[in-house]
């Protein structure tokens, strides 16, 4: 059995040898590496290949003090419990309260991969010793409420706005409803701070001056319904709940089942990219579509895969070509003919392709925003780090366990 794990952060200081003493081979790719004395001395008697851009060694135990390690949001505030000397990671997203900086100050190190969002009182204290950041700082006015960070302004804001208030979104704010009432808003003295918000055309006037300057504006049509949802493919299931004039926040997918539903569209923007089945490209054209990109699907569309395998007969039964696009890991199979890749073959948006060195050249040609194309076996930049290669791995077919993750622990 073998073992592919891919994550921005693999963390091998817990590492336990019993749990991975059954794979063959593990592989693993990351952007960040983290390994102590004892994690090394164990992985150099396993079967790992490690592709890392960096390499970190640190050491899981810091004089007894206490350790906390957070996937996700934490949050700091003047009321937070913490023993004096804890050692904070957090990979995710670190909120500071106004208030805190008594509570941070207990901390002996914290140490963030993403984002820290501190109100300015504390952002002035900024960069501290004890801080470490791998990402990004958002700053909020302490006397604002925090909002969710994309947050859904509807027509009941306005009455539950308290009077003399700012709220903050770290994102974005939303103008779901035409029924909001600006005017209450501005008699209440309410504020609105955020990156980005999305105004209907008839509230622009009246909504501009309780917005801060920086954020950037987008203007919506009134008869629009916004759409922010994940993955949003268009059928009539949306079209029956939304409505017909539709916003969509971020991608869609118009594949060749759309059509029915696209033909009952009366208008539509995109504030993303359209992937597009070549068939429904007459309809869309129709429409006046505005968007950021849009990309033309031909033939078998596979995509949103942790690995997918591609034979020679698959491209055989789709002369109209085949296109492999979000995937973790591709394999290309070795006796696929170079003139079928050239001729019917896309690959766009996956982290690697796994093919033999003789289709490297035409893989490349028709891949896009891939990481990384070549053979199986390649050793990465730290794989020689514990002292093991596979280059001796069976080539027998194997089962394939396949882990993918911002943060993995092993």
């Amino acid at each position: 059995m073998k073992l592919k794990i891919n994550c921005d952060v693999c963390d091998a200081r817990r590492i336990n040898e019993s749990n991975y003493r059954g794979y063959e081979e593990i592989l693993i790719k990351a952007d960040t590496m983290i390994v102590d004395d004892r994690s090394r001395q164990v992985m150099s008697m396993l079967p790992f290949t490690i592709e890392a851009d960096s390499l970190r060694s640190e050491s899981l135990i810091s004089s007894g003090k206490e350790i906390q390690r957070v996937n996700g949001i934490y949050d700091i505030t003047p009321g937070t419990q913490v023993n004096a000397g804890t050692i904070l990671t957090v990979n995710g997203f670190l909120k500071l309260a106004p208030g805190s900086l008594d509570t941070l100050n207990l901390y002996e190190k914290i140490e963030v991969n993403g984002i820290i969002m501190c109100p300015q009182s504390i952002s002035g204290r900024l960069p501290m010793q004890k801080i470490s950041l791998n990402g990004l700082t958002k700053v909020y006015p302490d006397d604002y409420v925090i909002l969710d960070n994309k947050y859904k302004l509807d027509k009941y804001f306005p009455l539950r706005a308290q009077e003399n208030t700012g709220y903050f979104a770290l994102s974005s704010i939303y103008d779901m409803d035409c029924e909001t009432d600006f005017d209450k808003l501005s008699e209440k003295n309410v504020k609105l701070q955020t990156s980005k918000i999305y105004l209907r055309k008839s509230h622009l006037e009246k909504a501009l001056p309780l917005i801060n300057i920086e954020a950037e504006i987008v203007e919506i049509p009134d008869s629009c319904r916004i759409v922010d949802m994940d993955d949003i493919c268009l059928d009539d299931s949306l079209i029956a709940s939304m409505g017909n004039d539709l916003y969509v926040i971020g991608d869609l997918m118009i594949k060749k089942e759309s059509l029915p539903a696209l033909e009952k569209l009366k208008f539509l923007s995109v504030d993303g990219t359209v992937r597009l089945d070549k068939c429904c490209a007459q309809k869309y054209n129709e429409l006046n579509v505005s968007c950021k990109n849009v990309i033309i699907m031909e033939g078998l569309v596979i995509s949103d895969k942790a690995t997918f395998s591609l034979d020679s007969e698959t491209l055989k039964n789709h002369p109209e070509g085949v296109v492999v696009e979000d995937c973790a890991v591709v394999t290309i199979a070795d006796d696929i003919p170079t003139e079928f890749i050239r001729d019917r073959l896309k690959i766009r948006n996956c982290a690697k392709v796994n093919c033999a060195d003789q289709h490297k050249p035409v893989i490349s040609e028709v891949s896009t925003d891939v990481a990384f194309i070549g053979p199986f076996s390649v050793m990465g930049v730290s794989g020689s780090i514990f002292g093991r290669s596979n280059k001796n791995s069976s080539k027998s077919d194997v089962e394939i366990s396949h882990i993918t993750a911002e943060y993995f622990e092993l």
